[in-house]
């Protein structure tokens, strides 16, 4: 099945998709837990969202780092690792879709 006409950036869409996952812990040894974004492929058991008419390019921008093979092509991340473990306001309430602390601060990110 294919569409007509392509539209934006990529042509086609592949079967498979490298996704970064962000998950951070209290300590090295415990329980690592991901930040879940809004629109970020995630928990496959989730029903697909509905995004239009808006564009979430915090999501968009984190698939196209997988693309260049990590974090080293893309260090825009590194301030959003700093700003996740700092819970900064804004970041937690405006680009994560849920706390994995739920308020607490986490000490290892990754």
């Amino acid at each position: 099945f294919r569409l007509v006409n392509t539209y934006g950036a990529f042509g086609t869409v592949g079967q498979e998709r490298d996704e970064l996952i962000i998950s951070s812990a209290m300590t090295v040894d415990g329980e690592w837990k991901e930040y879940e974004f809004p629109i970020k492929p995630g928990n496959v058991q989730k029903p697909p969202r509905w995004i239009s008419p808006y564009h979430y390019r915090l999501d968009w921008q984190l698939w196209i780092a997988s693309l260049y093979g990590g974090i080293e092509q893309s260090p825009w991340i590194y301030t959003l690792l700093i700003k996740l473990l700092e819970r900064d306001e804004l970041v937690m309430k405006d680009l994560i879709a849920k706390d994995p602390w739920d308020g607490k601060k986490p000490k290892y990110i990754r």
